[in-house]
């Protein structure tokens, strides 16, 4: 499924990313409910019982033994969903919740074009639910959120910040002296294809309809400041002043004050910046499917030339500076492969066989050049 963004990608960065909420009316263009349904009970299928991201919600959560059996397979214990069980407490209102969803094509591929718009590795939750009960309470995320709505609806309530940029040890239900604010600011009903952009910090508040409903919540994880300051902490033991012992404030605030400046100097150094995005987008990895029959199989006739083409990374903004980095891969761009990967930046998908009429030169040489980056994971193979 394509997602069609409603919005520039640098109009949505200047005007609303980590500012305020942005509604994509319409975003996706879904297929039949069925083949939905049968995606999502397939993903729910695959999903261990038993791990801590599987839960049920209402309001408080559910204990396990109430929906998740334990058996003996053939000398070793199993665990499988009491389906009788996951029915009722769906009928009585409760919302399923699955957390870190991953290896699912279906949701991996909705993931991976917002993880490109918004140039942020992510992280993906499934809210399944048929009654009117709220699965949380009114709350922030201390990660913006797209909040992709694929069946059916939910009503939505939106307020602005009262505690700036939380970071992931800073939630809502761990500081009980920030207040819930008394009014909403957005309030609006995300229908089927909608997709619903929640900065960090924003309190929000999901509340089925007595309908069904089922949404990806993906979560968003651009670098920091506390993130830099992380990485920065690996230099701190080559700061002389900072290796000393502490004897006493009178006797170490002047050599303090020295290693404080000189740490100062290594936040403020470009090259420390340029190098800690650098590896922290080679830390992104974004996951691709397979092609045995092309690459795997020694008999194979090569790449069709109706196959597309896309980038498998999470930020290509890189390549304008002569690199790019994808699945903790650098790659040095060179003359055979920058308008190839430009043309697929500025496309999303391009056909190979219309690009070799538009771009003619060597034929041979580019089809070893995209061969190459499909092996190494940076270019996505889909079949036209």
């Amino acid at each position: 499924m394509e997602i069609k963004f409603n919005i520039e990608q640098e109009e949505f960065y200047r005007d609303y990313r980590y500012r305020k909420p942005y509604l994509f009316k319409q975003a996706l263009n879904l297929p039949d409910k069925q083949t939905l349904w049968r995606e999502i009970n397939e993903i729910y299928q695959r999903a261990n019982p038993i791990d801590d991201s599987f839960k049920f919600r209402k309001g408080r959560l559910i204990p396990k033994e109430q929906y998740v059996e334990a058996f003996d397979n053939v000398g070793k214990t199993r665990y499988r969903f009491n389906k009788a069980a996951v029915y009722e407490h769906l009928k009585n209102g409760a919302t399923l919740v699955y957390n870190r969803i991953n290896n699912e094509p279906f949701s991996d591929g909705i993931a991976h074009q917002i993880a490109q718009f918004a140039r942020a590795q992510t992280i993906v939750s499934g809210y399944l639910a048929f009654g009117e009960d709220a699965s949380y309470k009114n709350h922030w995320d201390t990660r913006d959120v797209f909040a992709v709505q694929l069946v059916g609806k939910k009503h939505w309530s939106l307020s602005a910040p009262n505690f700036e940029m939380p970071l992931y040890m800073q939630q809502s239900k761990d500081l009980p002296h920030i207040p819930e604010p008394e009014t909403a600011d957005m309030e609006v009903v995300l229908e089927a294809g909608d997709i619903l952009y929640i900065p960090r910090g924003w309190w929000h508040n999901p509340v089925p309809m007595g309908c069904e409903t089922f949404h990806l919540a993906i979560g968003t994880f651009p670098p920091n400041g506390h993130n830099y300051m992380e990485w920065l902490m690996n230099k701190v033991p080559a700061i002389v002043g900072f290796r000393h012992n502490l004897q006493g404030w009178e006797h170490d605030k002047s050599r303090l004050k020295t290693a404080a400046e000189e740490f100062a100097a290594q936040i403020a150094d470009p090259d420390n910046y340029e190098a800690f995005m650098q590896e922290f987008l080679g830390e992104q990895r974004t996951d691709s499917r397979f092609a045995f029959e092309i690459f795997g199989n020694p008999h194979s006739d090569g790449l069709p030339e109706d196959a597309l083409l896309s980038l498998n990374t999470v930020d290509a903004s890189t390549l304008e500076k002569g690199y790019l980095i994808a699945n903790g891969i650098k790659l040095n761009i060179d003359d055979s492969s920058i308008l190839l990967l430009k043309a697929i930046q500025q496309a999303g998908v391009i056909n190979i066989k219309q690009f070799f009429q538009s771009q003619g030169g060597d034929k041979l040489k580019l089809t070893e050049t995209i061969n190459h980056l499909i092996r190494l994971d940076i270019l996505e193979i889909k079949m036209g």
